[in-house]
């Protein structure tokens, strides 16, 4: 076993010591540098192993059922990780794991159409904070409208994987910013969502650091000028920029596809950086850097071991 740590606290200097099966149940972001959720059996409480320079040498073990990755819960506090030792039935969380959070979504997501009164209290208290709205922007240059939770909105921008962003406006809270947030979509037909293939396929073919900032600079006077519109109490508009931590990181540079699926077979493979749910790794005997998801191992048991690896096959590029 390995040192278990409480979440504040992800270890160090992380030494994956793991007998038998264990699981990956989720990615936690704090001050910019991502921490990797695991459960074994022995010890259902999830640890937070720090996912930069970590190795992991795993297989699938196909024997055992898939467990729940757990829930969030949301309160005035914020929020906040629920581990569960139940098998996923549903995707990859149990039915009742899977229920809380799509009633939780729901209320979050609908609060400024239903009323504060409508809503679960613990969601209403929680979105009675302020926050930010924000553009953001992903190397593919794709762009999207959101909200982040705080006057510090970092965090929630590195978990989604963007790449440049600007905050244009403090909202005194959750109802109101979502308000906002729909009146400048609906405006400007900017959307809400980027899909993680877009991101995945942008870290391959990346427009310019120069493309996207420009991209961005267009963008941000037009939703300015939606939002001028409300002349009403709530809301400040705001200039602030934001960029990612990994601009600058020579492991997001000539990336490649990982060419085998992660979810079967044998797998040896060290992560170097993260980008949202997105990692850049490295596996012994190979020189390039590869780009892989992680959620698709979220929730399946890995047995650590040294196993006879899967042979990659590099495909040559077609560009």
């Amino acid at each position: 076993m390995y040192g278990w740590v409480p979440e504040e606290h992800p270890n160090s200097e992380m030494a994956f010591q793991v007998d038998g099966v264990y699981y990956l149940t989720g990615i936690r972001w704090r001050d910019n540098e991502p921490s990797l959720r695991v459960q074994t059996d022995a010890t259902p409480s999830a640890a937070l192993v720090e996912a930069r320079d970590l190795q992991l040498r795993f297989r699938i073990d196909v024997e055992t059922p898939k467990r729940c990755v757990g829930r969030v819960e949301r309160s005035s506090e914020g929020s906040t990780h629920v581990d569960c030792v139940s098998p996923s039935t549903r995707g990859r969380q149990c039915e009742r794991c899977q229920i809380v959070d799509n009633v939780s979504a729901a209320n979050m997501h609908q609060a400024h159409r239903k009323g504060r009164d409508s809503i679960d209290q613990r969601m209403a208290a929680y979105l009675s904070h302020p926050h930010r709205l924000y553009v953001a922007i992903f190397r593919d240059g794709s762009s999207k409208i959101g909200t982040t939770r705080g006057s510090n909105g970092g965090q929630r921008l590195v978990e989604q994987g963007a790449w440049f962003a600007r905050y244009v406006a403090h909202v005194e809270d959750g109802f109101l910013v979502r308000e906002l947030e729909d009146l400048v979509s609906e405006s400007i037909n900017l959307g809400q969502a980027v899909d993680t293939r877009k991101k995945f396929s942008g870290h391959l073919q990346a427009r310019t650091n120069s493309e996207l900032q420009s991209t961005l600079e267009d963008l941000t006077p037009k939703v300015g000028q939606v939002l001028e519109t409300q002349n009403r109490d709530g809301w400040v508009p705001l200039d602030e920029t934001w960029s990612n931590p990994m601009l600058d990181n020579a492991h997001w540079k000539d990336l490649v596809a990982y060419p085998a699926a992660l979810t079967h077979g044998a797998h040896e493979l060290t992560i170097h950086s993260m980008v949202g749910r997105l990692a850049a790794c490295s596996r012994s005997g190979f020189e390039e850097t590869f780009l892989l998801d992680i959620q698709p191992l979220l929730g399946r048991p890995l047995e650590r071991g040294d196993f006879e690896l899967d042979q990659l096959v590099l495909q040559e590029s077609l560009f």
